[in-house]
């Protein structure tokens, strides 16, 4: 059994890396999904606890993302970037979520979700090969699952309308879960099933946006990152799509680094805006049931 993390002492270690992965905001800066002031000493907001633990969803995508590119020789440099930060915005969110002081159901789940981290740790560390990627894959669809359940846990304990913030971090996800399987596919693990996660990939990313775009809850910042996000959705389109395969992967691997950089932003936003309006805006749970429903 995995012991709750939230009764582990922090080694001198981890406090190093908290402080690191704070103050290094590699690629993304220290606004974007680098994520300043993770470290906090006072528990998590519900709103973002909730956003701290959707977030291993997408990192969970991102880490398998960055070690396919790595077999395919797609931005080698930027690639190992890429896997170097996800694993420690990872640790330093699961240090976080320990100290918020889970009980029950939670931090049952975040101990789950410590060893699926560790499992997929495990797989992508040494030198990038392309055997592995079945069950790197495996692994980190695994997490992707234990981490939506602890996140679908933490919305369960709020009102309603945090549903957006989930809808809005689920999208950083789906971003990477994108490509992820568009370069699976590029890297020879091609099948039915494969193609038709990057299907439905892109569906639910679409039906996501148009949703965030009709919400009540917004404000100058949200409407701008909305903005931005439909931008950056069209330059992503038009990569998945490409025909120069070099081209596409290279661009596939850009453009799905910036969406998630938007798109953690306006999750940002989201979590500021619900500490101030929780509870005071009613949501169609029909509407966003269809958004929750599907991993």
């Amino acid at each position: 059994m995995t012991p709750n993390p939230k009764n582990r002492q922090l080694s001198p270690l981890s406090r190093r890396l908290a402080l690191k992965t704070c103050a290094s905001g590699v690629l993304l800066g220290a606004a974007g999904f680098g994520g300043a002031a993770w470290a906090q000493q006072q528990p998590l907001a519900l709103s973002t606890a909730i956003n701290r633990a959707g977030r291993l969803r997408a990192l969970s995508q991102r880490t398998a993302k960055a070690y396919t590119q790595l077999t395919l020789d797609v931005l080698p440099e930027q690639s190992k970037d890429v896997l170097a930060t996800a694993q420690r915005i990872v640790k330093t969110n699961l240090m976080e979520l320990g100290r918020a002081g889970l009980s029950g159901e939670a931090a049952s789940l975040l101990g789950v979700c410590s060893a699926d981290v560790e499992r997929l740790f495990g797989l992508v560390g040494g030198a990038p090969a392309a055997s592995h990627l079945a069950d790197i894959n495996k692994a980190a669809d695994q997490l992707l699952t234990s981490a939506d359940h602890l996140t679908s846990a933490l919305e369960g304990r709020s009102k309603t309308s945090a549903k957006i913030l989930n809808v809005a971090g689920r999208q950083r996800m789906l971003s990477q879960r994108l490509a992820k399987s568009f370069m699976l596919i590029e890297a020879g693990q091609d099948s039915s099933g494969m193609r038709q996660q990057l299907d439905t990939a892109r569906s639910e990313f679409v039906l996501a946006l148009n949703a965030l775009e009709a919400a009540p809850v917004s404000t100058p910042a949200i409407k701008q990152d909305l903005l931005q996000a439909r931008s950056q959705w069209m330059f992503y389109q038009s990569a998945l799509d490409g025909k120069d395969k070099m081209v596409a992967r290279r661009d596939v691997a850009t453009t799905s680094e910036r969406i998630l950089e938007v798109m953690d932003s306006l999750t940002g936003r989201y979590d500021a805006a619900l500490k101030e309006l929780l509870g005071s805006v009613a949501y169609d749970d029909t509407r966003y049931a269809l958004l929750q429903s599907a991993v």
